[in-house]
C-alpha cells in the first residue's frame, strides 16, 4: 500500500483540476492505496521570505502556518499529486506558496518520491502548459532521484465541471489506480 498525498492548487474546490484529484484518488483507493487530498485554498501557508533561516533551523521555516502539517504529510507520501489549473502559463498562488516553502527541506526530504501532475486550463491546446510543466519538473528536479510518473491535462476546460464525462475523468481514476 502507498501513501499518496494530493494538493489541490485550485481555488475552486469543484474546479476542473479539483475534480480530476478526486477520480485519481478514487483509483487510487480501490487499488487499496491510501490517499489524501488537501485543497490548498482552505489553507493558510505564507509565501516564502527569503530569509533562509530554514537552512540555519534544521529545515524549520520561521512562520507557523499550515504549511507546517502540509511538510509532515508530503514527508511520509510515497506519492505526491500536485495540481492546479493553469494562471498565466504557470502554477496557481496557492500552489507555487506551496512549492517555495519546500525550499525548507524539499532537497532532502522528498528524495525518492513519485510525482504526479494534473493540470487543467481554458486554452485549446497542450502548448500552453509547456511552461506550466517546465515549473512542476524544475520543482521536483530540486529532490534528489525523485521521478515523475505521469501527468493528466485537460485542455479546454474554462467552466467549472468541464471535464465531468469525459474521457480526462476516466484517464484520473485509471492513472491512480495504477500508481
Amino acid at each position: 500500500m502507498k501513501k499518496i498525498l494530493i494538493l489541490s492548487g485550485s481555488p475552486r474546490v469543484n474546479g476542473n483540476s479539483s475534480l480530476l484529484c478526486d477520480e485519481f484518488a478514487k483509483g487510487a483507493r480501490e487499488a487499496g492505496h491510501e490517499a489524501e487530498k488537501i485543497i490548498i485554498a482552505k489553507k493558510k501557508v505564507g509565501g516564502c521570505f527569503g530569509c533562509s533561516a530554514c537552512m540555519r533551523n534544521g529545515g524549520n521555516c520561521v512562520q507557523k502556518d499550515d504549511m507546517i502539517e502540509i511538510r509532515e504529510k508530503m514527508i511520509a507520501a510515497d506519492i505526491i499529486v500536485l495540481s492546479s489549473p493553469i494562471y498565466y502559463y504557470t502554477v496557481s498562488a496557492q500552489l507555487k506558496a506551496v512549492i517555495d516553502r519546500c525550499y525548507a527541506f524539499g532537497h532532502d526530504k522528498l528524495c525518492k518520491k513519485t510525482f504526479y501532475y494534473i493540470i487543467s486550463c481554458a486554452a485549446p491546446t497542450e502548448d500552453y502548459a509547456d511552461t506550466m510543466l517546465a515549473t512542476l519538473r524544475g520543482f521536483v528536479s530540486c529532490a534528489p532521484e525523485a521521478k515523475e510518473g505521469g501527468y493528466i491535462l485537460a485542455c479546454d476546460t474554462h467552466d467549472a465541471g468541464d471535464v465531468k464525462n469525459t474521457e480526462l475523468m476516466k484517464k484520473a481514476f485509471e492513472m491512480g489506480k495504477n500508481v
